[in-house]
């Protein structure tokens, strides 16, 4: 489905990302770890369009998309939940849902089957998005995100200030989006027992280039947490 190829990008004189390459398979959930800084944000960033690759190729569904803006990529099917969530905080929890659907004009209401996934949304749908708690903001990014009907859902530490309680809930939700409405997940996640518990498949970032993959069964094998924590 999606297909990056020996994608490089810099700040300045620091070379961020070194020839990332890397296929993601359709329909299921793949977990990107690496240490702080190793450039995993970045790549996320240059998926959506919201900084411009240096070199290198990104397809989706075959076709190229480096040079998209980032509107058109969310047009053709993806979506990103960024670190901090980003909502509009002065805006109600409907009106924040329905800002993610705003390139569909024929969609006038949110969707039942989003308050079915974060029930907390429809009785806090009149609330301003800016006095729900932490893990109620990140439903309520993920749930906006949806909104835009997408193939490919990208989320970046959606655990981050989030308690325990909301943690295992959003797993559950994250598992239902893939297996029941067949969406494809990339997530980075810096919490590693939430990462192996979800992944189908997981990649190691490391100094900016890819340095393992495999299977999400076989992370402890594999010496993924060590990877990640030296």
């Amino acid at each position: 489905m999606l297909e990056v190829d020996s994608v490089n990008q810099y700040y300045g004189g620091s070379h961020i990302l070194r020839n990332v390459t890397f296929t993601l398979p359709s329909g299921q959930l793949t977990v990107l770890l690496g240490r702080n800084g190793v450039g995993k944000t970045t790549l996320l960033r240059c998926l959506m369009g919201v900084v411009a690759i240096r070199t290198g190729k990104i397809h989706w569904n075959k076709k190229p998309l480096e040079k998209l803006p980032p509107y058109s990529r969310v047009k053709n099917g993806l979506a990103y939940v960024p670190q901090g969530r980003d909502i509009f905080p002065r805006l109600s929890v409907e009106e924040n849902l329905l800002v993610g659907a705003a390139g569909n004009r024929s969609v006038r209401t949110v969707p039942e089957e989003i308050y079915k996934l974060f029930p907390v949304l429809k009785s806090m749908k009149s609330r301003r998005g800016g006095d729900l708690s932490g893990g109620q903001q990140q439903q309520l990014a993920i749930g906006r995100a949806l909104m835009g009907q997408p193939q490919l859902l990208i989320l970046d530490e959606p655990t981050e200030g989030v308690q325990p309680s909301i943690i295992q809930e959003l797993g559950r939700t994250l598992r239902h989006i893939v297996t029941e409405m067949n969406l494809t997940i990339l997530l980075v996640e810096q919490y590693y027992d939430f990462a192996k518990h979800l992944a189908d498949r997981y990649l190691v970032m490391s100094r900016g280039e890819m340095v393992a993959s495999g299977s999400g069964a076989t992370m402890d094998q594999d010496g993924v947490r060590h990877m990640i924590s030296v």
